[in-house]
């Protein structure tokens, strides 16, 4: 059985969101009973959340913020951002991801798109990160957004539905307009451009390699850093160390080993790069709160019937 794909591979989500003809979606996120954490990673869409219920904290370009019950969330088109969960809290959020080539095309001839949405892609233009009810145009922005998420929950199709979220999309982003801030080059909030790609290097790095036995050092040395250093570097965008990290993406491919393939605990220790079997349990019972067997008997994924016939 050939093992599923999931995001330990890169930090860049190519995920199709919606349909190419219509890239937009809408997620629910529970922390932690969905997902404990969403780890450092960028996209080509414009994100939007509202928190719901609880508090997580959303860092977004080595700016940690902590998000409350109706908080808006702003993440432009290639910011590197995660999620992790707010202490012991629990949080509960709604996320709409959309390519602004949605509302325009990317051309000369589309005045409006090139004035007022190509900013955000190459960025050169920045909105603030959150939005709080105190904001003076906040329930302008929030009703657009109540009306997206509402419109996920209808029973029956809305003729124009198509129409009316490009519409949504268009309000939103004319209530924010007045917020938009032009940056100068290299400047990306609290952290440069040049640390940005750097740190988006690391990460295809770490992705690529994390199977194998990685060090501190190597590490630091991808990067033409010195130890200490990269330990302040690589900890201002992530909130964790090198190690810590670097066994979260392991435990990341170690839990979709475990969902999806019919490896022992051992092989999938080792696939997913731990040398120490010991080490690996351990860990993985710090994280997930059971052993790696326990939770393939709760969580194991069916075989489908392709699957079957593959393995023949």
């Amino acid at each position: 059985m050939k093992p599923s794909s999931g995001r330990t591979g890169t930090r860049y989500e190519n995920k199709q969101h919606g349909s190419a003809a219509f890239p937009y979606a809408v997620y629910r996120s529970l922390i932690p009973d969905g997902m404990r954490s969403y780890p450092l990673h960028w996209h080509n869409e414009m994100e939007i959340t509202y928190i719901l219920d609880g508090s997580c904290i959303i860092s977004v370009n080595k700016t940690p913020l902590r998000a409350q019950p109706g908080d808006i969330i702003l993440i432009l088109p290639n910011q590197l951002h995660s999620i992790d969960r707010d202490g012991r809290q629990h949080a509960e959020y709604y996320t709409i991801v959309f390519d602004l080539c949605l509302l325009g095309q990317d051309s000369p001839s589309d005045a409006c798109f090139q004035k007022y949405l190509r900013p955000y892609l190459e960025g050169s233009a920045m909105l603030p990160l959150k939005l709080t009810s105190d904001h003076a145009d906040y329930l302008s922005l929030k009703d657009s957004i109540t009306d997206l998420l509402e419109l996920e929950t209808r029973e029956n199709a809305m003729p124009g539905k198509e129409l009316f979220i490009k519409a949504r999309l268009f309000a939103i982003l004319s209530i924010l307009e007045p917020c938009r801030q032009n940056t100068a080059s290299g400047d990306s909030g609290c952290a440069t451009l040049v640390q940005i790609q750097k740190m988006k290097a690391l990460l295809q790095f770490i992705s690529a390699n994390y199977m194998h036995p990685l060090t501190l050092q190597e590490a630091a040395a991808f990067c033409g850093y010195s130890t200490s250093y990269f330990m302040k570097f690589f900890k201002s965008f992530t909130s964790a160390t090198f190690i810590e990290y670097l066994n979260r993406c392991r435990l990341e491919k170690a839990e979709e080993l475990l969902r999806a393939t019919d490896l022992t605990v051992l092989e999938i220790s080792e696939q997913a790069g731990f040398e120490n079997h010991s080490y690996f349990i351990r860990i993985f019972k710090r994280q997930y709160g059971i052993t790696p067997r326990k939770y393939r008997l709760l969580h194991r994924e069916p075989i489908s019937m392709p699957d079957l016939l593959s393995e023949r």
